[in-house]
């Protein structure tokens, strides 16, 4: 019969855990999590089930999860402590000559699965799983596909936070229109940071080949701080420059825009600007933007002054929303959407 046990920690509230199903593909088993608990969802022969039960566990913290088919039942387990028991008749897999084969997803879904599941949901999962033992075979078969990719590797320690490597970054379509004006918009950006190198575009938004706006990290001409700076296609509009910022410490950044005026913070400090510029990025916005944290896509030399990635935590909200990295439309692989490591002092 199907079990599986390991140990689990996530910041994340929403993904699929783990993925079974049959080699012809009729009867297959959900592990996931919605809004922090566990949610199981399975088909066999006789139907369909959906149920979800449990504490939240997406708190950062370790904790043993098992799912275990019984004669009647599949069992759902934290900390050894039965969490869901869901009425199963028959068995979730048919054995072929006495052995019970099954493919199994980590942290995802194959594609052609997403329409047929009973409940749907995100797929994409920032966690971390160690102690496998799948079908009481221990991590066979799992080490060997972890080992070989770095970015599979769980972090000694973690808080919460986003983390750019500074190999890719990440697109959203955010739309701007402030609703209490037809032809107004509004770009209001909070983030925390904490930068682990001195370059790096943060929040940028791209608008065919051209760069209207970019908020970067740069490297400031003294030995103990960097530069924030706003620019416009290849002018900096605004700018602050901050104690050293790869530091242990996070920094609260601000920028407000709107047709008229721009308003830059760093901390406590505060630019403002009502640039001609922002003109140019008036009628981007009267077109259409893309939104990128982390970096840029591939644009003409000269657009913009910083291309680098951002490399280090950040957390973003816009317009008053948390963005989170498992809704964006793309996403480079090695960021991690809930995982910051933490800095050991």
């Amino acid at each position: 019969r199907f079990t599986a046990e390991f140990d689990f920690r996530t910041y994340d509230a929403e993904g699929v855990i783990l993925y079974a199903e049959s080699l012809d593909n009729t009867a297959w088993i959900l592990l996931a999590l919605r809004d922090g608990k566990i949610e199981i969802q399975f088909k066999n022969e006789f139907g369909t089930k959906v149920t979800s039960g449990g504490k939240a566990i997406n708190d950062g913290l370790w904790h043993i999860i098992s799912v275990e088919e019984l004669e009647h039942s599949i069992s759902v387990k934290i900390a050894k402590e039965a969490v869901m028991s869901i009425n199963s008749p028959g068995t979730l897999f048919k054995q072929s000559e006495g052995f019970l084969e099954t493919k199994v997803y980590i942290a995802g879904l194959p594609r052609k699965v997403g329409n047929t599941l009973v409940k749907q949901i995100n797929p994409r999962l920032d966690g971390c799983i160690r102690a496998w033992n799948l079908i009481n075979q221990g991590h066979s078969g799992v080490k060997e596909v972890i080992q070989e990719k770095q970015s599979k590797h769980c972090l000694v320690a973690v808080g919460r936070g986003s983390f750019y490597p500074g190999t890719g970054m990440a697109k959203f379509q955010i739309n701007y229109n402030n609703l209490d004006s037809a032809e107004d918009w509004l770009i209001n950006v909070t983030m925390t940071i904490r930068p682990s190198t001195d370059t790096g575009v943060m929040f940028a938004l791209v608008s065919n080949e051209t760069v209207p706006l970019a908020l970067s990290i740069v490297d400031s001409n003294s030995s103990d701080s960097q530069k924030i700076i706003v620019t416009i296609g290849n002018i900096t509009v605004a700018h602050l420059e901050s104690k050293k910022l790869c530091t242990p410490r996070k920094v609260l950044v601000g920028l407000v825009v709107t047709k008229q005026q721009l308003e830059l913070s760093v901390d406590s400090h505060t630019d403002r600007s009502n640039s001609e510029q922002l003109s140019i990025l008036h009628q981007a916005m009267m077109a259409n933007v893309v939104t990128y944290l982390g970096g840029l896509p591939d644009v003409p030399l000269g657009a913009t002054l910083v291309t680098a990635f951002y490399n280090g935590c950040m957390e973003v909200k816009v317009n008053n929303r948390q963005l989170d990295l498992d809704e964006a439309i793309s996403k480079h692989n090695d960021i991690r959407s809930h995982s910051c490591p933490l800095i050991m002092q």
